[in-house]
């Protein structure tokens, strides 16, 4: 918040990219007014704190948690909590801005584990859990329960990735789409595989596969929509969750359908890791020229992504390929050169 300035002018510049130039000005406008409390909140308001919503999660699949992470948190702390204390003129209206705000809540976390600062993810999950709450929204505090299962995973804490996973769960049993379901059971399937667990893995992932048949996209919330989770990002999951069971074959598999099925314009930084991860089996599994060529792959992705865990791939790289000592043959040489440029650069 100390740097306001630049919040601000960022948020201005990234809205532009996708909201007109009068809906825009109608946007700050009404957040203005928002500020100075005792404000009428309709559907006009709801409407502008979702169009902005929009523009933020789709630059935050293309460029990465780093990008407008400040003015997602301007935003959110000056024009939605404006709006948050305002005069609701339904109770319909009052969840419906409450569940916006949990929605971009949790956004902001998401950029901060995005950009490895999890004390921060944190604290904006807990705050996103609290708004869903207050909104009756369960499958969206759900969907918080999820990111922070997935936290959790990815820093190494298996039984409290499991347990955050099965509270998503059992918090939107019955209020959860079938797409939300299966995102909240693949991730099970996580914590069950970080637990050595084969057999609840395996009807984990199996689970997540028929709810996700069920789906109709058109039905899903707008967050599913927004996150792209598809049979691509389960194939992802599914993929990291056998590769930590050691099932090196049918991990290279899954990430290999998820990277060939990926919309990598629309979803680059997750296309971006999923290319690094499957290098990382391939590599493990021997064939250094594939996971190289892959490797490379994931650099010319993470061109303009600014994300925390993509550097976290980068230097995972460099310690895999530095495993191999003189024995590393010119053509991976020249793969860790450029990756230590790349890192030098970030």
């Amino acid at each position: 918040m100390e740097r306001r300035a630049f919040g601000l002018t960022a948020l201005y510049s990234l809205a532009a990219l996708a909201v007109p130039l009068d809906s825009w000005q109608e946007i700050a406008d009404r957040g203005q007014r928002a500020q100075d409390g005792g404000t009428a909140v309709g559907r006009r308001e709801i409407d502008a704190v979702r169009d902005m919503l929009a523009v933020f999660s789709t630059a935050d699949e293309r460029f990465g948690g780093g990008n407008a992470r400040l003015a997602v948190v301007q935003y959110l702390t000056s024009d939605v909590a404006g709006y948050l204390q305002g005069n609701f003129a339904s109770d319909h209206d009052r969840r419906a801005m409450f569940s916006a705000a949990a929605e971009l809540t949790y956004l902001a976390g998401w950029k901060a584990f995005d950009s490895s600062l999890h004390g921060v993810a944190q604290r904006y999950y807990l705050q996103s859990l609290r708004l869903a709450n207050e909104a009756d929204d369960r499958a969206l505090a759900g969907f918080t329960l999820r990111a922070m299962a997935h936290q959790a995973v990815d820093l190494g804490n298996g039984p409290e990735a499991l347990q955050l996973a099965s509270s998503a769960l059992e918090w939107s049993r019955g209020r959860a789409t079938p797409a939300a379901t299966a995102l909240f059971t693949v991730l099970a399937a996580r914590g069950h595989a970080a637990t050595s667990d084969r057999v609840r893995t395996s009807a984990a992932l199996k689970a997540a596969e028929a709810h996700l048949a069920k789906a109709s996209p058109d039905d899903e919330p707008a967050w599913i929509q927004a996150s792209g989770f598809t049979e691509t990002s389960l194939a992802s999951q599914a993929g990291q969750a056998l590769r930590d069971l050691g099932d090196l074959p049918a991990a290279e598999t899954q990430l290999r359908r998820s990277v060939t099925t990926r919309n990598t314009e629309a979803y680059r930084r997750i296309h971006t890791l999923t290319l690094a991860n499957l290098a990382d089996v391939q590599c493990a599994r021997g064939r250094l020229r594939e996971a190289t060529e892959n490797w490379n792959n994931a650099l010319d992705s993470m061109a303009g992504v600014r994300s925390g865990r993509a550097t976290l791939a980068v230097r995972n790289m460099r310690s895999r390929l530095s495993s191999f000592g003189p024995r590393l043959p010119p053509f991976a040489k020249r793969l860790d050169e450029r990756a230590a440029g790349f890192l030098t650069t970030t």
